[in-house]
């Protein structure tokens, strides 16, 4: 192998080596929940090792380690089977950002799991018969008649996910939630873009490369929408919301008034107590959902404040406006339960303040709204005490 050769190979291995060390250096909560971290972080470890067994690989083939061709060959042969994994790690990472049903199925998980499952089998029986691969009698790798199936399982997840997320694009209207879509197939693409190539000219950096740049590409933008987005739930955070807040005070008036809505999860606590925190998280994404469905109707501004409560500013004239407003965010948090699948009851209290006054101070008009929203929720508390 030249020496070259062995030099451009093991330079972009370890270039992505780097990459993905300073990713799993940066990932917090803020690339999203305790959940999509947890496969952010499986998928760029899948990555990392994937990028050092192939760089050992090319060092071994290339002379560079003192050490059996055979075991070069082992290297690549591991390094193939984890880019599966990658991706299976991916597919969870992505259901997740998507709020899909399926999260919270263990049915779901072990079926995901199959074609990787399938794909190892083949690999341990091709140590006998050859099938996908074997070491050929000076330790080379040799491609078996079945090699095709190492794509196979990479393509059933990264398949399934983009059509996921073109249904979803279609049907979305929020530009935020369009992004993320937009982002997870951008990111596939370029995988399986140097997949491709990679299979067209072997033995080549191209397949590393491109994930490297899928990596950089993914976490630059999931990044970039948490300066204004809350990572949870993807609705904008307190610090856009007080911006957005504070730029449309001086604006309001007796005939465009802005109008400010709090909202509180009720039994938030319970919730998490009794049934998890990824259950806590996967209500909050629910009762998120259903109040930026609501927003829209009114073409207002929805955030998550913090915890379990929410801020949303919507403008409008009439006496039945703001009741008009409660109503379908309440009804709506409760549609998107339901569609959510989630069995218990998923309500939120709600309070408000109109603000007609440019000199109004946003302090004095949260609490206004926070005052409304905990009489409200004492007084539903009565009426299940005396029910």
């Amino acid at each position: 192998m030249d020496a070259r050769y062995v030099f451009v190979y093991a330079a972009v291995n370890v270039f992505c080596i780097l990459t993905a060390l300073v990713i799993l250096s940066k990932i917090s909560y803020n690339v999203g929940s305790e959940h999509e971290n947890r496969y952010f972080r499986g998928m760029t470890l899948c990555f990392l090792g994937f990028v050092i067994l192939e760089l050992l690989w090319v060092l071994i083939e290339g002379g560079a380690i003192a050490a059996p061709r055979a075991l070069g060959s082992f290297f690549k042969i591991i390094s193939t089977m984890l880019i599966p994994f990658m991706v299976y790690h991916w597919f969870w990472f992505a259901e997740i950002k998507f709020r899909s049903n399926i999260v919270g199925s263990w049915v779901a998980r072990i079926l995901t799991l199959i074609p990787f499952i399938v794909l190892v089998i083949c690999y341990i029986i091709s140590i006998f018969n050859g099938m996908v691969f074997s070491i050929g009698s000076e330790g080379e790798l040799v491609p078996g008649p079945l090699v095709g199936l190492t794509g196979i399982a990479d393509n059933i997840y990264g398949i399934a996910i983009i059509i996921h997320a073109v249904v979803l694009l279609v049907k979305e209207k929020v530009p935020y939630r369009r992004r993320t879509y937009l982002t997870m197939i951008i990111f596939i693409l370029l995988c399986t873009a140097g997949g491709i190539i990679d299979a067209v000219v072997q033995n080549t950096p191209v397949m590393p490369l491109a994930n490297a740049f899928a990596f950089i590409f993914l976490f630059a933008n999931l990044q970039e929408t948490q300066i204004y987005n809350d990572a949870l739930t993807g609705l904008n955070n307190r610090r856009r919301a007080d911006e957005y807040i504070l730029e449309s005070i001086p604006t309001a008036s007796e005939e465009a008034p802005l109008y400010l809505f709090v909202l509180d999860v009720d039994n938030f606590k319970t919730i998490n107590d009794s049934l998890g925190h990824l259950e806590g998280d996967r209500a909050l994404c629910a009762v998120a959902k259903g109040i930026a469905n609501a927003v829209d109707e009114y073409h207002g501004f929805a955030s998550r404040w913090g915890g379990d409560e929410f801020v949303v500013a919507a403008s409008g004239t009439g006496e039945s406006f703001a009741q008009n407003v409660m109503n379908t965010l309440k009804n709506s948090i409760k549609q998107s339960a339901e569609n959510a699948g989630i069995s218990y009851p998923l309500e939120a209290s709600v309070g408000f303040v109109k603000c007609t006054s440019p000199q109004s101070k946003m302090s004095d008009l949260i609490a206004k709204a926070d005052k409304m929203l905990y009489e409200q929720k004492s007084l539903t508390l009565s009426h299940r005490a005396t029910a």
